[in-house]
């Protein structure tokens, strides 16, 4: 097996992101299901937060219910081998978002869902040096239901085996 010339570098993934590097990549009914509270995002390097007041009040009857029964059907066919060759210098990434990605070589992708419900009080502040004084963050989301996700789909693919 010979080694490909890669250099690889990612500064960042976010939830239900793949980076794949392959002659043949396969993903079959890849599902990602989050819901999230957060009162204070994330902060950059050497910033400066203070005197701060964050409330974040979600009083849900019914917090985020996932109804995905999905109907994933998987063929195979046979196919005589292909030589891929990947050669390059490098591939940088620096931040993927959600249900994002990068594939190198030969894919084949079927069933991927992502869904997500989230709440900050205060978002995420970007980037060095920032300074936040006597801020006031509020997220009140007083709802009976929090993201529904009826996601009853049906999936189909036909991958190619090689060899």
């Amino acid at each position: 097996m010979r080694a490909w010339p890669i250099h690889l570098h990612v500064g960042s993934i976010e939830r239900s992101s793949a980076l794949l590097v392959g002659g043949c990549n396969v993903v079959y009914g890849l599902s990602s299901h989050e819901k999230s509270n957060v009162g204070f995002g994330e902060v950059g390097s050497q910033s400066w937060i203070a005197q701060n007041r964050v409330l974040l009040f979600d009083p849900d009857g019914i917090d985020m219910p996932v109804d995905d029964r999905d109907m994933h059907v998987l063929q195979t066919r046979q196919q005589a081998p292909i030589d891929t060759r990947i050669a390059f210098q490098g591939l940088g990434v620096n931040s993927m978002q959600q249900n994002a990605g990068v594939f190198v070589g030969d894919a084949q992708i079927t069933g991927w869902d992502q869904h997500q419900k989230s709440n900050k009080a205060s978002g995420d502040i970007g980037g060095d040096h920032n300074v936040e004084i006597a801020g006031l963050h509020v997220n009140y989301d007083a709802d009976g239901m929090d993201g529904v996700f009826l996601d009853s789909d049906h999936k189909a693919g036909t991958f190619v085996r090689q060899g």
